[in-house]
């Protein structure tokens, strides 16, 4: 998934997991009950609150592969290393890519927008998918998920130093710099600097 998208954790399926842990107690303790009646209640219940959160999640779920073409399926993002045998860039294209992708990055800044996903940004950059995959992975060493959280985390940095973002809180400045969630900002924030978003702001603030 981080291959694909820049907001792993809000596009994630954890709860097909929950689910499925879920409906098997209801049915373990409906099965132990011998099936009486008051236990056939309470499983009705249940099944009845289950249903409801079901359909909850489900209408909730962003699509995550709905975008993706043929040549990123999901069996060769778990091959990294037999992903590209047969890629055709040289090395003269892929550096040519990997300058037109820090262009972008910089004058643009795409990674502000919190549902970028990998699809898209080819798009903008007018590469196939896989390609673009390709230069992450091979000449920036970093999956498309970290790549983008990384161009966020420096975005945020700038803005807990500037004086015009003083009156933002933490969740404002995680907005305004492309995620769309605080946890996932300072967990993204603390693997890249090892220190939290709050610490940074006061540690850089008393050194100035």
């Amino acid at each position: 998934m981080k291959d694909l998208t820049s907001t792993a954790r809000e596009n994630d399926l954890n709860w097909v997991r929950i689910m499925v842990i879920l409906l098997l107690i209801v049915i373990v303790f409906w099965t132990l009950s011998g099936f009486e009646k008051d236990w056939l209640n309470l499983t009705g219940y249940s099944l009845l609150i289950f249903s409801y959160w079901l359909g909850y999640h489900i209408i909730a779920q962003k699509g995550i592969y709905r975008s993706m073409l043929p040549e990123l399926e999901v069996a060769e993002l778990k091959q990294r290393e037999k992903r590209y045998k047969n890629s055709t860039l040289s090395v003269l294209e892929k550096s040519e890519m990997v300058e037109h992708v820090k262009h972008l990055m910089e004058t643009e800044k795409p990674y502000l927008n919190n549902e970028l996903t990998l699809t898209s940004l080819a798009d903008r950059l007018q590469m196939k998918p896989i390609h673009l995959s390709q230069v992450l992975n091979e000449e920036f060493k970093e999956n498309f998920y970290s790549f983008i959280n990384r161009y966020r985390v420096n975005e945020s940095k700038k803005m807990l130093l500037e004086s015009r973002y003083s009156h933002y809180n933490i969740l404002g400045i995680a907005l305004e710099s492309g995620f769309n969630s605080k946890t996932t900002f300072n967990k993204a924030f603390k693997e890249n600097t090892g220190i939290s978003p709050s610490e940074f702001q006061r540690t850089s603030t008393r050194a100035s």
